[in-house]
Formats: C-alpha cells, structure tokens, sequence
C-alpha cells in the first residue's frame, strides 16, 4: 500500500509501503476517501515544527471498514466511519475520565499524521489500522456527504468544542474569534453561530479568511480597541501578539479558548487576566465523544465545514496540493467496498 510520506522541508511523496494487518480481535483496518489537511499539516510539511521526517502525514479523515477483529461490534465491513486523530484504548483510567487525549494504553501522544508517541501511520494512507476500533471509530449516519465531515477527526470538531463548551456557561454571549490558521477561525465562527452567541466578531489580517468569516456569520469590521468586551474569546492564531490581544479583549469572567498551536512561549497578560476573574484553556480536544453532535450540525445545515475546504484533488494531485497556501484541502479516493 502507499503512504503520504514528509521527507523533509516541502517534500511530499507517496511511498510504498507494508499493508498493515489487523494487531489484535479489537482492531479494525479501514481505507481513507476523504482525508482533509489539517491546519498544523502545512507547518509539518515546512519542516517548522518539532516533528522531525520522516513520518506519514494525516491526521483528519472518514474512511470505509474494510476488516474487523471478531471482538468489534460497532462497525463493519462497508461501513463509513470518522477516524479520531489520537490512538486511544477506552478502557483505561484517563480514557475513562473523559481524557482520551491521555491515554495510558499506548505511548504519550500516540497519534495519526505525527511522529510524537511513535508511528502510527496517516490518514492519507491507502490503508490505515486502527487498533480499538469500538473505542475510536464513529459511524456516518445515512446521507452525510463524507467531504463534509472529513474534518470531523480533528479541527471541526476542536472547533465545537472551543466555541460551545464556554458559550454554555454564559447566556447571549459576545464571543469575538482570533483568526490565523487556515480553517480554524472561521470553523470557529460557525460553530460559535451555531451555539446561539449573541454576537460573533472575527479578528484576523487576512482577506481571505475574513471575507469567509463574514459568509459564516461574524462581523469583520472592528474597533481598533477591543479590550474587556467579550465574554468568549477563541484564539485559533499561530501569532502570539494576536493571542494577547485576545486575552485583553476578555470582559469580567470571560473565557479563553485556545486552540492554534504555538510551539514558543507566548506573552500572556496575567495580572489582568487576574483582575478580571478570566479563564484559559489550553489543550489537545478529546474529539472522539463530540463527533456525533458534530454530525448532528453539519446534517442539519448549522454549518458548513466545505467552505473551508474549496480543494477537492486526487492522490496523484495530493503532494502539490497540500503544500499550497490559505485553504483546507481533501484528498479523495475511490471506495472499493
């Protein structure tokens, strides 16, 4: 089978290699056919992150079950499925406690499309083994258009999760979107707007992204002071000036979600964050119990994942393609179940 491999700066090639098999009766072997960039894959493929090639890149996808262990019950073979990002067993304590981002079953930071707790393959890939099937895999519902949702493993659904979690905690909220990264902001404002916020601002030095974030529903047209106004701030910035302003912008008892990775210490403003009673959140999303809801939006017409994503290529298309700028992009392959 062929894998998606980073060889170093800006080199992306399909290279060949062993077909996995099935590790244990709870694992399950399933096939990508639309595999979405993620927002950090452009900095792995540039060779600016911590991540050193090789590895095989891809860490966002739905795929179809092609094999299952006789233990699985959830899926099947034919089945189209959402792949979470992090490998995670479901049984252990952390897994348990609602932190699969922690699991204990397997190395630290054990992940698809990263080299951090070992190599475990990308979801790019021809074939993908995934080793606890019922603990990971999320069925399609009947009728979901699968590119939709290809980002479901990872950004869409860390969107959701940045934008609703502290939204519900605090009635008609002003939420305001530090915008940067590719998909995330405007995800971000989508799912904001569909939380019920009573207002959305996005804040970010691209046009581009801008104008998608004012087609999603947030206004883009700001003061140039921002501080103390709002009551949700999520920051999905790789700038940590931007983040600051962010922190600033919190009113009393506001909440910061971060959510774009930034890999050097930034400046944060604690005395005034103390001062104001605000919060911040930081950390890698448990995406796996949100997904359903996820779905339940995208189903519904509560947000559309594929503005961001206005690339659709094939395998052969994928190595230029994902090295381009400003745009989410899919790769698509055919079915074969």
């Amino acid at each position: 089978m062929k894998e998606l491999i980073v060889r170093g700066p800006g080199r992306l090639v399909w290279e060949e290699s062993p077909s996995p098999t099935l590790s244990s009766t709870a694992s399950a072997l399933v096939r990508p056919i639309a595999s979405a960039s993620c927002d950090l894959d452009r900095r792995l493929i540039a060779g600016v992150t911590p991540f050193k090639p090789p590895f095989a890149l891809g860490h966002e996808c739905v795929a179809e079950v092609l094999e299952v262990g006789e233990e699985v019950t959830t899926v099947r073979r034919g089945d189209l499925v959402s792949v979470p990002w992090k490998i995670a067993c479901g049984y252990c304590a952390q897994c348990r406690a609602g932190r699969a981002t922690a699991c204990t079953s397997v190395p630290r930071h054990a992940a698809y499309g990263v080299p951090a707790g070992g190599h475990w393959g990308g979801l790019f890939s021809e074939v993908v083994h995934v080793p606890f099937a019922d603990a990971m895999l999320v069925p399609l519902p009947p009728g979901l258009n699968p590119l939709a949702v290809a980002s479901a493993s990872d950004n869409l659904t860390d969107a959701w999760v940045a934008a609703s979690r502290p939204h519900a905690a605090r009635e008609a909220a002003r939420v305001l979107v530090v915008g940067g990264t590719e998909s995330l902001g405007v995800l971000a404002v989508q799912m904001a707007v569909a939380a019920g916020a009573a207002s959305v601002d996005y804040l970010d030095d691209s046009d581009y992204r801008c104008d998608l974030a004012a087609r999603s529903g947030a206004n883009v047209s700001l003061d140039r002071v921002l501080d103390e106004r709002y009551d949700v701030v999520v920051s999905a910035t790789r700038d940590p000036q931007a983040l600051y302003r962010g922190l600033l912008a919190l009113a009393p008892g506001g909440h910061c979600s971060c959510i774009g990775i930034l890999f050097d210490d930034p400046k944060i403003p604690l005395f005034g964050m103390y001062l104001r009673d605000v919060t911040l959140s930081v950390g890698v999303c448990n995406v796996r119990p949100h997904i359903p809801k996820v779905f339940e939006l995208v189903s519904g017409g509560h947000c559309d994942p594929l503005l961001v994503s206005p690339t659709v290529v094939s395998c052969d298309e994928a190595p230029e393609a994902l090295i381009q700028p400003l745009a989410k992009c899919i790769v698509v392959r055919e079915r074969i179940t």
